[in-house]
């Protein structure tokens, strides 16, 4: 199974993994990370239609790992993590963060972009886990992706904080056509793999529920700091450029024999904002 699966990922940049999770785990998992959402967010009084372009495409929590049991066991479940060490072909993975993404009733779609160039690993061995935790079709925020685009020589930065992207622009600076994106039907259950280069997008949530999706990004162990550009995961330890990634804060996620500890420095209060908003845990 892992061959086949390992193949498909490597050709095309992501894959889907049906009936990972059987389906009473997931009706427990999707009452906790609502419950933790609530938890985070009870400060955050705006409506939908308050917040930035890029707030609209979903509600996000990261870190939730360290506010919650339950949760810990989600993003550290051996059968994902020993999936996505399979995928990326390590024996040893970390974890770069987990956060939930919540798709709010009318949030609008989530831009084109792909996830390695926010983050400041040298190494291109990263891979996110994608756990829905509701069903999710074209109605509700369905995740689609670019085939192959992981491959591609001059990867450009889409910045998805600065608002909407112009399907036009996205084609000209990526070469890549939309006409050519792969969305995914997917069922409670089921976990979608993608690597840190894949180009993807969702669309938006026209259904009356919110979409729930928990997510936990790995990168293989041993990689190193990049360059300066911030990021909890590396700025919170004061890890330098160069220097391997490796804290309590980005733990080894496979193989583990038992959950491992909440971080002992929490984040400093400099980011009390995103404390405020519920993007970070407030302790």
């Amino acid at each position: 199974m892992y061959e086949d699966l390992k193949k498909r990922f490597n050709e095309e940049g992501f894959v889907v993994v049906r009936d990972l999770f059987e389906p009473s785990e997931i009706e427990f998992y999707r009452e906790v990370v609502k419950e933790a959402i609530k938890e985070r967010k009870q400060l955050d009084e705006r409506n939908l239609e308050d917040k930035s372009e890029y707030e609209k495409s979903f509600v996000q929590c990261q870190n939730l790992w360290e506010d919650n049991l339950e949760i810990r066991k989600l993003t550290f479940d051996q059968r994902i993590c020993k999936m996505a060490s399979e995928l990326i072909g390590t024996d040893s993975i970390r974890l770069w963060h987990d956060q939930a993404l919540l798709k709010e009733s009318g949030g609008r779609e989530t831009d084109p972009h792909h996830d390695q160039p926010y983050w400041p690993i040298k190494e291109t061995n990263t891979v996110t886990a994608w756990i829905p935790l509701c069903d999710i079709d074209a109605s509700n925020g369905q995740l689609g992706f670019y085939p192959g685009s992981h491959k591609l020589k001059d990867q450009k930065f889409i910045n998805i904080f600065s608002g909407k992207v112009d399907d036009k622009d996205f084609q000209e600076t990526t070469n890549l056509d939309s006409k050519e994106i792969r969305y995914q039907t997917l069922k409670a259950g089921d976990v979608s793999f993608h690597h840190g280069l894949t180009f993807h997008r969702a669309k938006a949530n026209v259904s009356n529920e919110d979409r729930v999706v928990h997510t936990a990004i790995f990168f293989a162990d041993g990689s190193t700091r990049g360059d300066d550009k911030f990021h909890f995961s590396v700025d919170r330890p004061d890890i330098k450029v160069g220097e391997k990634i490796a804290s309590d804060v980005t733990p080894i996620a496979y193989p583990i024999q038992e959950l491992p500890d909440k971080p002992k420095n929490g984040i400093s209060d400099e980011f009390i904002g995103y404390k405020m908003l519920g993007l970070l845990p407030r302790d």
